[in-house]
């Protein structure tokens, strides 16, 4: 089985343009990568986290804003002095503007931001781990249903297969009827027997337009789609047990889930252990202050400069809401700990259950194809010595019927033993890169 890239987003334009195009197994995981709203979600998902990785949302970077205020009257002044002066004044208008540019920046806040950046990048590696295992779950989907609809077609050809014998078993009956060895009876049975595999003919090529209507809601195309697929299944190489351990634990999304919860839980405490520390806090500011009157004592006053300082902080005491905090951080970890475990335990057991599924169904592949090629062997000889007489329709039917049923098994084993290869590529995390 061929891994499959996280960057498959390619689909050929017309892809299922005609009524019996050809749709290989690659063709359908490209559209159902292109198209599938749990992957699309997924990859949205970790475009924000990937967005939010960023300094300036850790606060690691300052802040710089811009600010102006313009005020204006229009003013009546009555101005009486001890000197007896009086001075009286309509219209005196006023204007004042304060322009100014201000930065803030924490330049040490006990080492969260630091934590906090970390832990962004954590989200980041949690959304693409979302996505691998999006992509994992629906290229395992689709594998299973297309190989369904060429096990579909496989019992077809079985069908077809078998259909022939009971035709030849029907003529044989019909000649010997005719020139007198042989009863009506035997041919009247022999018809009913291959109109019945007719029947069930027609009713596996309903089976199969089912098989591909499944598939086609899997990758989105319109339910009336339909098209050629592979007429075999093909097997992967022997799979070795402890090989497919050793990648499940490494590359398996879920492990690497639950191992990355504890990194997170262990930047939560982290963070609270920061909130011991003093913050320290850089503000400057440049401004512009300017006053202009038409009448009074100062017809214009302004001034402009630059101010900053260093403010610190440090809580000394808040109820030792820090140390409970600290401690529900504590348990978290031992929580993302347990939940490691478990997940891991869980795995191993999916997998070991999972692969002893599919050696036994490679070994009973393997038995069943030889009973097959007996079965074929004997429905031969049956034929024969019913076309001379030494054998009567009752024998030639079991026959018949051993071998439909061998055959139909086989497709049946092969098909069982794909789904069970493809469930431990699944779980070893070797269907996509």
């Amino acid at each position: 089985m061929r891994k499959y890239s996280l960057l498959i987003i390619f689909i050929a334009s017309g892809l299922i343009a005609s009524a019996q195009s050809y749709l290989s197994l690659d063709s359908a995981i490209a559209i159902v990568i292109k198209k599938n709203y749990n992957i699309l979600i997924a990859q949205n998902n970790y475009q924000i986290a990937s967005n939010n990785h960023a300094p300036g949302v850790a606060g690691m970077l300052p802040n710089v804003s811009l600010n102006a205020g313009y005020a204006g009257s229009n003013n009546t002044i009555q101005q009486n002095y001890s000197t007896g002066l009086e001075f009286s004044k309509n219209g005196v208008t006023s204007a004042t503007l304060n322009p100014n540019i201000g930065l803030t920046w924490t330049l040490f806040d006990g080492t969260r931001m630091f934590v906090a950046y970390d832990q962004l990048g954590l989200l980041k590696d949690e959304g693409m781990l979302n996505v691998k295992e999006s992509m994992q779950d629906n290229i395992a989907a689709v594998i299973q249903a297309y190989y369904n609809i060429v096990q579909q077609k496989e019992l077809l050809t079985v069908l077809d297969s078998n259909m022939a014998l009971y035709k030849e078993e029907m003529d044989i009956a019909n000649e010997q009827y005719k020139i007198g060895t042989g009863s009506k009876l035997n041919y009247l049975q022999a018809e009913v027997s291959y109109n019945a595999q007719r029947s069930a003919y027609f009713r596996q090529q309903v089976s199969i337009s089912n098989a591909i209507v499944a598939l086609n809601q899997l990758t989105e195309l319109s339910v009336e789609t339909v098209y050629n697929v592979s007429d075999t299944i093909p097997m992967h190489k022997t799979l070795i047990y402890d090989s497919l351990k050793k990648s499940m634990l490494a590359q398996n999304p879920a492990l690497q889930l639950s191992e990355t919860n504890i990194h997170v839980a262990e930047n939560n405490t982290k963070e609270i252990d920061a909130m011991r520390l003093p913050t320290l806090n850089l503000g400057v500011n440049y401004g512009l202050s300017r006053t202009q009157s038409s009448a009074g004592l100062a017809l214009l006053n302004q001034s402009e400069g630059i101010s900053g300082g260093l403010t610190l902080g440090w809580t000394i005491f808040n109820g030792s809401v820090i140390n409970i905090q600290h401690k529900n951080a504590e348990i978290n970890e031992l929580n993302a700990k347990f939940a490691y475990n478990q997940t891991q335990l869980q795995d191993n057991a999916a997998l070991l259950v999972a692969y002893q599924q599919y050696d036994d169904n490679i070994k009973i592949l393997k038995m069943d194809e030889e009973n097959f090629l007996i079965a074929k062997e004997n429905v031969y000889v049956a034929l024969e010595q019913f076309r001379i007489g030494t054998s009567n329709i009752v024998q030639l039917q079991q026959a018949q019927t051993s071998f439909a049923q061998a055959g139909s098994q086989v497709v049946t084993d092969r098909y069982n033993a794909k789904v069970s290869e493809t469930q431990l590529l699944q779980l070893s995390s070797q269907l996509v890169k």
